[in-house]
């Protein structure tokens, strides 16, 4: 599905088998979402740092277990790969701040929800912006668990949808109304 115009709705398939496994990549682990309504003007997947990262430098396996705690799910790879896919054609689709490059360093996101092993080592994929003077344009790549890990590299997040409140009854007195 190549995607067009901006007020459309668009979906991601988080409950789905992942879309797709880079050559000599194994899926270890793929957490299992829901399928999400997605609108890059109100994006319910959300870039997180853990505290550590905030303050400096963080192993990526202490990242994975303090997401944990935070109020969402991470993302697996099947966002990765919808965006991927897409972006050429409607370049819109990625939020302009994800591609925040500060002091001529990317960020570069990761998508928690997925792991492989890969070369006897367990792997996340990611979501970067390369800009060089060759070329201007979203890659994918790949982060070791056991990498130190700093502000550079967010996790991708899907926050809970808000949740609908209903007003409480009140009872109103006739009796405040009347006139005397």
């Amino acid at each position: 599905m190549n995607l067009g115009e901006k007020n459309e709705k668009y979906g991601i398939d988080l409950a789905a088998d992942p879309v797709f496994i880079p050559e000599g990549f194994e899926v270890i682990e793929h957490l299992r979402g829901e399928f999400v309504e997605w609108n890059p003007q109100k994006p319910r997947i959300q870039l997180v740092l853990t505290p550590g990262q905030g303050k400096g430098t963080q192993d990526g396996n202490k990242i994975r277990a303090e997401l944990a705690g935070f109020d969402g799910t991470p993302i697996n790879a099947n966002a990765l790969d919808f965006f991927l896919r897409n972006v050429p054609h409607s370049p819109w689709m990625i939020p302009e701040p994800w591609k925040s490059v500060e002091n001529f360093r990317s960020k570069y996101i990761l998508f928690w929800g997925t792991l492989y092993r890969y070369e006897g080592s367990i792997c996340v994929r990611s979501l970067n912006w390369k800009a060089d003077a060759r070329e201007q344009q979203w890659k994918s790549g790949y982060c070791w668990m056991d990498s130190i890990l700093n502000a550079q590299y967010p996790a991708a997040m899907l926050r809970k949808k808000p949740v609908q409140v209903e007003a409480p009854k009140v009872e109103i007195n006739p009796a405040l109304f009347q006139r005397s």
